[in-house]
């Protein structure tokens, strides 16, 4: 009880590495006491071998003293090392001088940067030691939450320090600093790369929640190492290590939302409520954060969120497990399985035996593994690498369904569209019909029936085909022209001229492309001479462009004319059917990714007077 005599510590030329335990007092302090008349008040207990093989502190243990004395039998100044035994928030050391206590030094992951008593290194501070003297040391350490195992420091030369760090980063598989590095470099990646999948391409909230999460994992690892520093002087306690612990809240929230987003939840009800549940979990944490910094006696509720705040999150993290299990259809789950695997059996094998108070009974390959490895951020990696995958597949299997809707959309068009025609061309057949009956000629108009019947064969046959052979077309234009021919009465003469090099049977070409300006030739520009016209259709094809080039020439009035002797409602009329092949040719284009164009041209004589129209239909052949 009261302040303890210690037998000091002697340091000597001998001296390499000396532990304070058997020669020092600890005491437990639940305010921040910082005289000497306060200090004498605690109750000290010896540190010895028996405190060290304790269970440790009680939970509610956030701060605590330890006393010790050394003495010099060196000629002249020297300073060591203080080096801490385990992960603390700060540690402060002072040294009892004219009966009051003088700081040191300061280090820790809580301690801000500045003030870090050795630079860049949280486990060490320095100790000043004046020759032939016995000096008087407190060092006050304030603890992470549930440290259940503490080891206690001791004290090193500078050398020893020296060899004991180049030590850590031998045995290290990797630089601890360089590895986080990397890996929040990766995570900077990730988002830049999510914002320009969301920003750029399409509005997906999978890319976005994942584009938050990495830059909240960026950040987090960024602290970790201190590439980025968060410090202000109005602001004492906003330090890396209180936004490192922060940051794994939000963190958290946006991965649950990504993996909600990505994995449709909704459609389960069960899932849907329990993520509800872990967000809710995790807002909650938002509160619990600060109370851990600022009370250290916290209340049972408190004390079990903060200690088990990843058990939702692991159970989370097995039911989508189950959840995304390989399905058909679905092959890209199978990359999301195999991440939320990964990082389900990182969880379980890091804080469940920490949970369970299993440390004690676990091999020692166990405490190796986990002190080389983070193996939650590996984890977290092989997950994000998978889900990035899984994404990238999944855009995929969206883009051909959209490629398919499209095609099935065009090929619904290219029916409605032809459909379209069939009526439009009966209707000008039986005008024609109609015409013969008028005049009581019924051996022409028995004709003329059948070779309309046999178009409307024809025609019916061709309009379930999106491609037909050129000799089918052939044959339905001349048997249209037939049944003109018979309408003007001998006034309508047509001449086919094809190049022998044009294999009919075997090129293909969209139904009913040619005819619909066939039409319009007759009904447009000879209908109105007295004495008829001639049409002239040449077909021929150019090897080098590989395109089939049909010619269609009248010597009618024109377009000019025309439209002159014809009301604007029957020019509509009348242009319906190239109107309808116009749109045809356009899907046909699309769907099929060629380049058919169709030309008219006005044709004048010397004189400019109109002398016909020349129709140039140029199909590209695939």
């Amino acid at each position: 009880m009261g302040q303890p005599v210690i037998k000091p510590i002697t340091i000597n030329d001998e001296t390499k590495k000396t532990g304070l335990v058997n020669n020092s007092y600890y005491a437990i302090s639940k305010n921040n006491n910082k005289t000497i008349n306060q200090l004498k008040k605690l109750k000290w207990y010896m540190l010895d071998s028996a405190s060290q093989k304790t269970d440790g502190f009680a939970d509610t243990v956030r701060q605590f003293w330890i006393n010790f004395n050394t003495v010099s039998t060196l000629e002249k100044d020297t300073t060591l090392i203080l080096k801490l035994g385990g992960k603390n928030e700060e540690t402060s050391l002072y040294e009892y001088k004219n009966k009051e206590l003088v700081l040191l030094g300061r280090t820790g992951f809580g301690s801000r940067i500045t003030d870090l008593s050795v630079k860049s290194d949280y486990w060490r501070v320095y100790l000043p030691i004046k020759k032939q003297r016995t000096q008087h040391f407190y060092l006050l350490i304030s603890k992470y939450q549930y440290n259940i195992i503490y080891q206690w420091p001791y004290l090193e030369t500078f050398d020893t320090a020296y060899k004991e760090k180049v030590d850590e980063l031998i045995t290290s598989p990797a630089s601890f600093k360089n590895l986080k590095l990397w890996v929040a470099g990766f995570y900077f990646a990730v988002f830049i790369y999510c914002c320009l999948k969301y920003f750029l391409q399409r509005r997906v909230k999978s890319y976005l929640y994942c584009a938050l999460a990495s830059i909240w994992l960026f950040l987090r690892y960024s602290l970790q190492v201190d590439a980025l520093v968060f410090e202000v002087n109005w602001l004492p306690w906003l330090n890396n290590d209180f936004i490192f612990l922060l940051s794994f809240i939000p963190q958290s929230i946006f991965y649950i939302l990504f993996l909600s987003e990505f994995l449709q939840v909704r459609q389960n009800r069960f899932l849907n409520l329990f993520v509800k549940i872990c967000l809710v979990q995790w807002l909650l944490m938002l509160i619990i954060m600060p109370v851990h910094f600022v009370w250290p006696e916290q209340s049972i509720i408190t004390k079990i969120f903060w200690k088990y705040n990843v058990l939702p999150f692991l159970i989370l993290l097995l039911l989508l497990s189950y959840y995304t299990r390989p399905k058909p259809n679905r092959g890209y789950l199978k990359f999301a399985f195999i991440g939320l695997v990964t990082l389900s059996a990182a969880f379980i094998f890091v804080v469940v035996p920490k949970w369970l108070y299993f440390n004690s009974y676990l091999p020692h390959w166990y405490y190796h593994l986990n002190n080389q490895y983070d193996l939650i951020t590996l984890a977290f990696v092989v997950d994000t690498i998978l889900f990035l995958t899984a994404l990238a597949y999944k855009d995929r299997l969206d883009e051909l369904e959209r490629i398919n809707l499209k095609i099935k959309n065009a090929e619904n068009e290219h029916k409605i569209l032809r459909l379209q025609m069939n009526p439009h061309f009966i209707f000008n057949c039986l005008n024609s019909i109609n015409l013969y009956i008028e005049q009581n000629n019924s051996v022409l108009a028995s004709n003329y029936l059948s070779k309309f019947s046999q178009l409307m064969r024809l025609s019916l046959a061709h309009s379930r085909k999106e491609k037909i052979i050129l000799s089918e077309e052939i044959k339905t234009i001349k048997l249209y022209l037939e049944m003109e021919t018979m309408r003007f009465k001998g006034k309508l003469k047509y001449t086919f001229e094809m190049e022998d090099t044009v294999d009919v049977d075997f090129i293909e070409i969209p139904p009913m492309l040619i005819q619909p300006y066939i039409e319009n030739a007759v009904w447009h520009g000879l209908m109105h001479k007295k004495e008829g016209g001639e049409i002239l259709i040449n077909i021929s094809q150019n090897f080098a462009k590989q395109t089939l080039l049909i010619t269609i020439r009248d010597n009618g009035i024109g377009r000019a004319k025309a439209a002159e002797l014809n009301s604007k409602a029957a020019e509509k009329e009348k242009s319906y059917g190239t109107l309808i092949t116009g749109e045809r040719i356009a899907n046909f284009n699309k769907e099929f990714n060629t380049d058919t164009q169709i030309h008219t041209e006005d044709l004048y004589n010397d004189e400019n007077q109109a002398i016909g129209t020349l129709v140039l239909i140029s199909i590209h052949l695939t």
